[in-house]
């Protein structure tokens, strides 16, 4: 199955449902279905023909989907950029892929074989002549390109086949059940694989899919309320707002399950959120743009096992490597490691050989070393530790920053937690809250679940913690207004080796 014929069913069987809903209305199945016509005319009228690459730079709305979806059904490759990104990283997105088609500002778009501003595509789509054909490609054809974010090096574009992108789509839905009478929130952006995902979701099972956006944050419980909403994806900051919001509120909603992967709330900011929506689930997962997703975490086990990122996803299978790239048995940390049906095809432009991240097996399939360190329980669900380049060498212990921020984040009371890895290594470690409790009540609890070699030196409060575009806290940013003029040697706490203390430190 092609990734362009997802909404082919729905259209045909309700053609009338709402399936997409943003800020300036609603598109029925076959109003999308009519906008995809229309933008597979357009582009071919500019001569976009398969394998060509189509960067697109656009907002959360119903017209992204519509080129999504056109650009996928004429053959051609989708290269979703996100909207903020500057003319200059664009740039190098459309020179990098050799785009074909650039949707973006001149500016950003000069290096293709034909730009237009997102605008102007909307405006010449309306008047262009429907074209319902597909390509008839086969499903390992490439679907899109989805660029890293570049945190350890210049972004590379994962190349991601149709094939991987359905087997993703079903293996993700046979775990979190999505249904045709769900209303499903998009906050995220579409350029992001974890929102684009979201509306395959909702055209897959007939769903309905609604965008907004940040500056719709004040009113989000409203829309909520008024759409019916019954799943919400999260990141940490959305977790706090929903709560603040519904904690002041208290408005009736038909909100089922939570959904989150990646930077994941606290364990106290969860239980105030699933408190304050009566009814609902909390599904934590993990996975990356080179797999899509590796694992997901029954919503019923959440109670038990709330530090687990859950199974593999089926098609899929997750072993943890050591240095030496030998298996380790269960609770042994090490690099996570995951072969299976949603392994992506490499990066794009770059010889396998040269891809240290994608390693050929002996039957010819990748298998994705994450560079991330994790280690599976005796029943195979995993804990995500940290990525290699957040765990840090201290007291002789080789320890996950992400350990210490989930400890911190368990204190109830402390809404987001921050570690910063110490330069030089043995340094002191740092540790940036947002919380209206004191530094030394912080330091009591961290006390009684940390051991010696995870306890942060210093807690330096903040009035918030800065956020990645996809609304993740920014260790990189927070670094940096940490050492800013106005912290500059900023210590609410002495360092914990100068202190006493009757309590025996636990362990995580």
């Amino acid at each position: 199955m092609l990734v362009s014929d997802l909404i082919d069913r729905p259209r045909s069987e309700r053609p009338g449902h709402p399936a997409v809903i943003d800020t300036d209305g609603t598109w029925t199945y076959e109003e999308l279905g009519a906008a995809v016509d229309r933008a597979t005319g357009w582009l071919r009228g500019r001569g976009v023909g398969p394998g060509e690459r189509v960067v697109h730079s656009g907002g959360n709305d119903r017209a992204f989907l519509a080129l999504f979806y056109a650009t996928l059904r004429v053959g051609a490759v989708f290269v979703p950029v996100h909207p903020e990104l500057t003319d200059t990283q664009i740039s190098a997105i459309v020179q990098d892929c050799d785009a074909r088609l650039a949707i973006c500002a001149p500016g950003a778009g000069a290096g293709a074989g034909d730009t237009v501003t997102a605008q102007e595509a909307c405006r010449e789509i309306e008047d262009a002549t429907p074209d319902p054909r597909g390509a008839g490609l086969p499903e390992t054809a490439v679907a899109m390109l989805i660029y890293t974010s570049g945190t350890t090096g210049r972004p590379k574009g994962v190349v991601c086949p149709h094939r991987q992108m359905t087997a993703a789509l079903h293996a993700v839905n046979a775990c979190l059940d999505y249904r045709p009478d769900d209303v499903v929130l998009c906050r995220l952006p579409l350029s992001f694989d974890y929102g684009l995902y979201q509306a395959l979701l909702c055209a897959l099972t007939g769903g309905t899919l609604v965008l907004t956006g940040r500056a719709q944050d004040v009113g989000l419980l409203r829309l909520i309320e008024r759409h019916g909403l019954t799943v919400v994806p999260l990141v940490p900051s959305l977790a706090q707002i929903l709560t603040l919001l519904q904690r002041k509120l208290r408005r009736p909603t038909r909100v089922r399950l939570f959904t989150n992967t990646g930077a994941r709330p606290g364990r106290a900011v969860m239980a105030e959120l699933l408190e304050a929506f009566p009814g609902s689930e909390f599904a934590s997962m993990y996975g990356m743009t080179e797999c899509k997703r590796i694992s997901i975490l029954d919503p019923a086990e959440y109670a038990a096992h709330p530090d687990s990122v859950g199974r593999a996803i089926p098609g899929d299978h997750i072993r943890i490597v050591g240095p030496d790239k030998r298996t380790l048995g269960p609770g042994e940390t090490g690099e996570i490691v995951v072969h299976g049906a949603t392994v992506m095809d490499g990066y794009w432009g770059i010889p396998t050989e040269e891809q240290n991240r994608f390693v050929r097996r002996p039957d010819g399939s990748l298998e994705l070393h994450s560079g991330d360190q994790g280690y599976l329980d005796e029943e195979g669900r995993l804990y995500f530790v940290g990525r290699d380049d957040d765990i840090i060498k201290r007291r002789g212990v080789r320890i996950g920053l992400t350990e210490i921020e989930s400890a911190a984040e368990c204190v109830p009371g402390v809404t987001a937690a921050v570690a910063l890895k110490p330069d030089p290594e043995d340094g002191p470690l740092r540790l940036a809250v947002h919380s209206a409790l004191e530094p030394e009540e912080i330091r009591a609890h961290l006390v009684r679940r940390l051991d010696r070699a995870r306890l942060p030196d210093l807690i330096i409060p903040l009035d918030s913690v800065p956020l990645t575009a996809n609304g993740k806290p920014d260790r990189t940013a927070t670094q940096r207004l940490i050492d800013s003029p106005a912290h500059a040697g900023q210590s609410d706490t002495p360092p914990f080796a100068q202190t006493r203390t009757t309590h025996e430190p636990v362990a995580v």
